[in-house]
């Protein structure tokens, strides 16, 4: 900017006009994605079978929206803002319900569920990963869980039956991020599944066999609940054949309770 246009009443007015027209564009562009929405509920139906969150097409459009963004703006704002376009027009064609517990923090829960699911999905604050996994086994296929890693709590990952770990948060890892707390989604069977990146699996058995049957692989002991040399542990790993494989001839119980998509990196 120049000395001449500094300050200068109608190059601000022209700037300010320019952003009212933005402006004007993403809102028609909304009420354009709501129209679409209307015949997508038509084409498809009112009939549920099963829950409408879709957290494999939710992470591919995210890596898109990394892969194209440029500037100054930063990226997870961006992200905050489109997670709540994509939670609003999610409940447009199926509503459901968060729950989130308080056990790492009430605000870290509060940020997680509503950073992820936005503000106009209704949220419960429920004390513990116990309670929440309790509350998505009772419900129907409008609920979804966010259990936060590193509370003191139970072996909630025992419980899950109809519930599945389907996502991790948060999805784009950046330095000096909000809602930066470390958390999973839990949902009922999803109505669009696909094939999770990293699979989830607990297992129950005796330390030493647990770690033996990680050896060498690929994996991350996301959260476990040790008593003496027994261990129930919640893990993450690349290959689920591999460690079903080990698993059982190493008198392990094993069983697979979900996966996600491979958190994203941003190195911002």
């Amino acid at each position: 900017m120049t000395a001449a246009t500094l300050g200068d009443p109608s190059r601000l007015a022209e700037l300010r006009a320019k952003i009212d027209a933005i402006d004007e564009s993403v809102h028609r562009l909304l009420m354009q994605r709501a129209t679409v929405i209307d015949e997508l509920i038509e084409v498809k139906g009112t009939a549920r079978s099963g829950a409408a969150f879709r957290p494999g097409r939710e992470a591919d459009m995210m890596r898109r929206l990394a892969a194209r963004h440029a500037g100054h703006l930063p990226l997870t704002a961006v992200e905050h803002l489109w997670r709540e376009i994509i939670s609003t027009f999610t409940a447009l064609q199926a509503p459901f319900e968060v729950a989130v517990s308080r056990g790492g923090g009430w605000t870290e829960a509060v940020d997680a569920a509503r950073f992820t699911f936005g503000f106009s999905v209704p949220l419960s604050v429920l004390d513990t990963a116990d309670a929440v996994v309790a509350w998505m086994e009772e419900g129907g296929d409008d609920r979804l869980g966010i259990v936060l890693l590193g509370e003191s709590a139970g072996a909630w990952w025992r419980q899950l039956g109809k519930t599945q770990v389907v996502a991790r948060l948060p999805f784009l890892q950046a330095s000096r991020r909000e809602a930066a707390f470390p958390a999973l989604v839990l949902a009922p069977p999803l109505a669009d599944p696909v094939p999770f990146e990293v699979s989830c699996l607990a297992l129950d058995g005796p330390a030493d066999r647990i770690a033996a049957a990680l050896e060498g692989l690929r994996s991350e002991t996301i959260t476990e609940l040790c008593e003496g040399a027994r261990c129930s542990r919640l893990v993450a790993v690349e290959s689920a054949a591999a460690l079903l494989d080990r698993a059982g001839p190493a008198g392990l119980d094993i069983r697979s309770v979900g996966g996600y998509a491979a958190p994203l990196s941003t190195g911002a």
